[in-house]
C-alpha cells in the first residue's frame, strides 16, 4: 500500500481542486509544510560527585556560596574551575536535599538526589548497610531523568512514546559510571520506580561499544534514522516539482486574479523546494556527530571520567541518546587521590578528627574540572543557532549538604540553557528551600507539567525564577 506523504497532501486531490475560479485554497497547507526544519533535540544529563561541602564538624562547613550578584559573582574554590563557562551556568545555592528515611545520610541521600523520595527499609531481596550497620533497603521513587524519558511532546526531549515502533534514539535513557562498586543503596542513584535500581555502565570499552556500534561521525546517515524518512523526502521532492509543473501549465489558463494567486504559490511551492533541499542550520544531530576514540582499558579513575566523558559528548553529539547520568564513584567514596598528593581515601578524609577542608576543597574542585572539560566539549559542537551545550541541562548534585552529614546548602550546579528555556549566568539564593523545587523545575525545563516531585515534599511547586 502505499503511504500517504507526510506533507499531507496529493497531487490528484490537488489537481481535482484547481477549477480556474478556485486556485487558491488547496495549496496553502503545502506552503506552511515546514520541510527540514526539525526542533534541535532538547537533552538532560545528571551528574553525581560524591560527599558534600567540605566541613570541620557539624557546626563548621566551608561557605561555598558565591560572592557577588545574581549576574556579576566569582564562583567560590570547590567551582572555580567553571569560570570560562559562567555564562552558561546557574548556581542555585542553599538548596536541603528533600531526603530521609532508612540507613544514615550517606544512604538516603543518595536515593532522594534525583528521585526526592524516602530510602525503604531493608526488605525482601534488599538489605543493605546504609552507614553503621544501619540497614536500608532501595529507593521508593522514579528519578526524575527517567520520569523525563518515558514522556513525549513537543517540548520534551522525545516526541514520540517510548514504546513507538520507529524510536528517535538507539537508547531512550543511557546510564554511565566510574567506580560505582556493587549495587546497594549507597551505589545507586537511579531509579525506574519504588524498588527499581538501574544500574549503571561503569566500563568505558564496554560503554563504547554498546553505544557505538554502526555509528560514525560526521555529516552521514544518522545512526537512528527513521525507517522510511528518506523515502517520505523524495516523495515530498517529487510532489513539489509535479506541482511546480502544473501551476506553471495551468497559469496560463486563468483570469488575472487567480493568475496572480497562482504565482503566490509558485513562489511558496519554491521556498518550499529550497527547505527540503536544504539541510536545518548546524546539521542537527547527523552532522554534528563525534564518535570518540574507543577507549584502553585502564583502572585508573581519571582516565576512566575523562573515556566516561568522552563517550558522553559522543552519544549526545550522535543523538544515541538525549537522557544521561553519569555517576562519578559512591556514597561514602572510599577513592583515595594520590594525584592531589593525598594518601588517605576521601570520605575517611572527612571523619578522621583533623581539620581537613583544605585537602577537601581540592577533591571538590578536581571533580569540577571533570564537569567542566564534559562542559567545555558539550559547548565546542555547533548546533543550530547554538552548541550542544545550548541545547542541553546539565545538572550535577551530591547525596550531602557538608561532609559532618548535613543535608542543607548542599553543591548544586546547572550548566547549559535547555534549548533556551534556562536563563544562564546567574547565581540564586534558594537558602533553606528544599531541592525536591529543583527536580519540578528540571522536569518543567524538560517540558513536564508537574508541579510535584518524589514523595518528600507534596506540591513543592519549582523554584521561582530559575527559567
Amino acid at each position: 500500500m502505499r503511504r500517504r506523504s507526510r506533507l499531507g497532501f496529493s497531487r490528484r486531490k490537488l489537481l481535482q481542486a484547481l477549477g480556474l475560479g478556485a486556485a487558491a485554497g488547496p495549496i496553502i497547507p503545502i506552503l506552511n509544510a515546514s520541510g527540514a526544519e526539525p526542533l534541535t533535540p532538547k537533552r538532560l544529563v545528571l551528574i553525581f560527585q560524591p560527599d558534600g561541602a567540605p566541613a570541620l564538624d557539624y557546626g563548621n562547613t566551608v561557605d561555598w556560596r558565591p560572592q557577588g550578584s545574581e549576574t556579576s559573582f566569582t564562583l567560590h574554590q570547590i567551582h572555580a574551575p567553571y569560570e570560562a563557562l559562567k555564562s552558561k551556568v546557574v548556581v542555585p545555592w542553599g538548596l536541603t536535599l528533600s531526603a530521609g528515611g532508612a540507613g544514615e545520610a550517606h544512604a538516603y541521600g543518595m536515593a532522594g538526589l534525583w528521585t526526592g523520595s524516602t530510602l525503604n527499609e531493608p526488605g525482601a531481596g534488599a538489605d543493605f548497610d546504609g552507614g553503621n550497620g544501619n540497614r536500608t533497603g532501595w529507593g521508593s521513587g522514579p528519578s526524575i531523568d527517567q520520569v523525563v524519558a518515558e514522556a513525549f511532546g513537543t517540548d520534551m526531549p522525545y516526541q514520540r512514546a517510548a514504546d513507538d515502533a520507529n524510536p528517535e534514539t538507539r537508547f531512550r535513557t543511557v546510564e554511565l559510571g566510574v567506580k560505582c562498586q556493587d549495587p546497594t543503596s549507597l551505589n545507586r542513584m537511579i531509579y525506574a520506580g519504588d524498588n527499581s535500581p538501574l544500574h549503571p555502565e561503569m566500563t568505558p570499552k564496554s560503554a563504547f561499544d554498546r553505544l557505538f556500534a554502526g555509528v560514525t561521525s560526521g555529516g552521514e546517515e544518522p545512526p537512528m534514522q527513521e525507517p522510511g524518512a528518506a523515502q517520505d523526502l523524495a516523495e515530498q521532492r517529487a510532489s513539489v516539482d509535479s506541482l511546480k509543473d502544473d501551476l506553471v501549465r495551468i497559469r496560463g489558463k486563468v483570469g488575472k486574479e487567480d493568475y496572480l494567486k497562482l504565482d503566490k504559490h509558485l513562489e511558496g511551492l519554491l521556498a518550499l523546494e529550497r527547505r527540503l533541499n536544504t539541510p536545518p542550520p548546524g546539521g542537527g544531530p547527523a552532522l554534528s556527530c563525534t564518535v570518540p576514540e574507543s577507549p584502553a582499558n585502564s583502572n585508573d579513575f581519571p582516565t576512566q571520567i575523562g573515556q566516561m566523558m568522552d563517550i558522553a559528548v559522543g552519544a549526545l553529539s550522535c543523538d544515541v541518546t538525549r537522557v544521561m547520568s553519569i555517576q562519578l564513584s559512591y556514597a561514602f567514596s572510599h577513592v583515595t587521590h594520590t594525584w592531589l598528593g593525598h594518601s588517605s581515601g576521601h570520605h575517611d578524609m572527612s571523619h578522621d578528627g583533623t581539620d581537613r577542608r583544605s585537602e577537601l576543597q581540592q577533591i571538590d574542585a578536581w571533580y569540577s574540572e571533570q564537569v567542566a572539560y564534559f562542559l567545555q566539549q558539550l559547548d565546542g559542537i555547533s548546533e543550530g543557532a547554538g552548541t550542544l551545550l545550548d541545547n542541553t541541562l546539565v545538572v550535577v548534585g551530591r547525596e550531602l549538604g557538608s561532609t559532618a552529614h548535613r543535608m542543607d546548602r548542599s553543591p548544586m550546579v546547572m550548566a547549559g540553557g535547555a534549548r533556551g528555556t534556562l536563563q544562564t549566568g546567574r547565581f540564586l539564593d534558594f537558602d533553606g528551600e528544599e531541592h525536591a523545587k529543583l527536580l519540578v523545575s528540571i522536569g518543567q525545563l524538560m517540558g513536564l507539567d508537574i508541579n510535584s516531585f518524589g514523595n518528600r515534599e507534596p506540591n513543592s511547586g519549582p523554584l521561582s525564577g530559575l527559567a
